[in-house]
């Protein structure tokens, strides 16, 4: 409320509210205390994780003395306890603190009862199996939750899960993922988009938009990292198609959703597209690498028998500078101003060091790193100044 207090004041001395204005806000805020409070959350939350570590250390240190029935047993009476305290909490419209520390409570609950039934009947299985059935048996029990620390929590261990039960069959081991890695990062930001668009569509899952928009966004970085940097230092070796096939076959459902995207102009289905086309693209070794560097990556390591136009470590960032760029286009165009700011900010990175990469033994020098510090400053202040007049540049296109 700190805040909120001394913006209001701003605003009331300002003449942008009236008195009234002001005390009405003030009203709202205080009894809509849930929103404002997130660390109350994080840390009766935190506080019941390590009571639970407690208790499973205390239980782990007599484990071999403990029966069997015991453990089954007090593990379902505390599932029943806690379940029973989340129908008390139910009632209460506001579904406060207790009832979101119990919800998780349950949950982790949960996961930690799939563990222990398949230690006890020896049933096998692998950790992504676990995480994939918890998931789905606490599915329903998620969509009550209000707090965006529960829903993240499903999100993330839901597409864990998922993701390493779609790989994993077609010959992917966690011990030996380096050759199948591209295959890896290419699905998850494909599949994450797949699914935010369908808790976009559907009313019951949009309280997890939020959280696969943030894996979508992060997977997305880290694919584009890993390609430029492989691409930039070699070409990906023991390229099979059948390791992308679950990547490709997400991309397609993608892009039929983003072309059956009622919200979005025909111009942000085409900067869409065209991005998906180019990611799909820079995971493909042969079209467009041919495996020759002129750069080693962050020296000036020079090899002259390259042509500067042929090197895979001056295609590969403006690959992903094309990338970058059409997205920013997107999201400044639909108004996503925190993705916007991010994605310009990551152009301006690629900048950097993309000079960096290529002027190497420049900065080596005194010369060099007076005008290497110079370049960094110009980028930072004409990324600072410019990004209000790009993002109205993109919201004035039309399609």
């Amino acid at each position: 409320m700190g805040m909120i207090t001394r913006k209001l004041d701003q605003w009331l001395q300002a003449g942008l509210i009236t008195p009234d204005q002001h005390t009405a806000i003030l009203a709202f805020e205080s009894d809509h205390p849930q929103h404002a409070n997130w660390w109350i959350y994080s840390f009766m939350i935190l506080g019941a994780a390590i009571i639970g570590l407690g208790v499973i250390s205390l239980i782990a240190a007599n484990w071999v003395d403990i029966p069997d029935s015991v453990k089954l047993g007090a593990d379902f009476a505390l599932l029943a306890l806690i379940a029973g305290g989340i129908y008390a909490q139910y009632p209460n419209q506001q579904h406060g603190i207790w009832f979101e520390v119990l919800l998780v409570s349950f949950m982790l609950l949960c996961l930690s009862s799939i563990g222990l039934i398949s230690q006890i009947f020896h049933t096998g299985g692998e950790w992504y199996h676990a995480l994939l059935f918890w998931a789905v048996i606490t599915f329903l029990l998620s969509l009550f939750a209000s707090n965006l620390f529960t829903r993240f929590l499903w999100v993330t261990l839901f597409l864990h899960g998922v993701l390493w039960s779609i790989v994993v069959p077609i010959g992917v081991e966690f011990e030996h993922t380096w050759n199948e890695l591209p295959a890896v990062l290419l699905l998850a930001p494909l599949l994450t988009a797949v699914l935010y668009q369908a808790s976009v569509q559907v009313k019951t899952l949009q309280g997890f938009s939020s959280s696969l928009f943030f894996w979508f966004q992060l997977s997305a970085v880290v694919a584009l990292v890993f390609a430029d940097i492989t691409h930039s230092g070699g070409d990906m070796e023991n390229y099979q198609v059948a390791r992308y096939i679950p990547a490709y076959i997400a991309g397609g459902i993608l892009a039929g959703s983003i072309a059956m995207q009622r919200n979005y102009s025909l111009l942000n289905k085409v900067l869409l597209l065209a991005a998906l086309a180019l990611l799909l693209l820079y995971y493909h070794p042969d079209l467009l690498f041919s495996g020759e560097s002129r750069y080693s990556l962050f020296s000036a390591y020079d090899h002259s028998d390259v042509s500067f136009w042929q090197a895979d470590d001056i295609r590969a960032p403006l690959l992903t500078l094309a990338i970058l760029f059409l997205y920013a286009v997107h999201a400044g165009n639909i108004g996503h101003q925190r993705t916007f700011n991010l994605v310009t900010f990551l152009i301006g990175l690629r900048f950097v060091i993309l000079y960096f990469q290529a002027m190497g033994g420049l900065a080596a020098t005194g010369i060099g790193l007076i005008v290497s510090g110079g370049l960094i400053m110009g980028i930072a202040w004409l990324w600072y100044k410019g990004r209000e007049h790009l993002q109205q540049w993109t919201k004035g296109l039309k399609a």
